[in-house]
């Protein structure tokens, strides 16, 4: 399933373009659990969203990452980067990831407290 989010900055649409993302959904155990693994790496505005998911590790991943850290609305709670074979500790009010390109949060300027809409 494949989900397209754009960023909201405290519920107005943010300064300058936004092309948004396109999100591959892990929503079952197996989809979860093998998130990015083995991949080669993540195109420029594509991602993915774990759902049920509140930390995340890059075992077996190969390239770095950004994680947004989001709660039931879709609000981001926090974003970590990530370098590969490394572990993050539960954030708080997580329930869901988005697991993007390294850089790209900073690229597009999303901080915490921006809401991630679908559209």
């Amino acid at each position: 399933m494949m989900m397209f989010i754009k960023k909201f900055r405290n519920t107005s649409l943010a300064a300058g373009p936004d092309p948004g993302f396109e999100l591959t959904v892990a929503d079952t155990l197996f989809t979860r659990f093998m998130g990015l693994m083995f991949k080669t790496g993540l195109p420029p505005g594509q991602g993915m969203l774990i759902k049920n998911c509140n930390w995340v590790h890059t075992f077996c991943m190969r390239f770095s990452i950004d994680v947004l850290y989001l709660d039931a609305g879709f609000t981001v709670v926090a974003i970590k980067h990530l370098a590969p074979f490394r572990l993050s500790l539960p954030v708080p009010g997580a329930v869901q990831v988005v697991e993007l390109k390294a850089g790209s949060a900073g690229h597009h300027g999303i901080a915490a407290g921006d809401r991630l809409v679908t559209g």
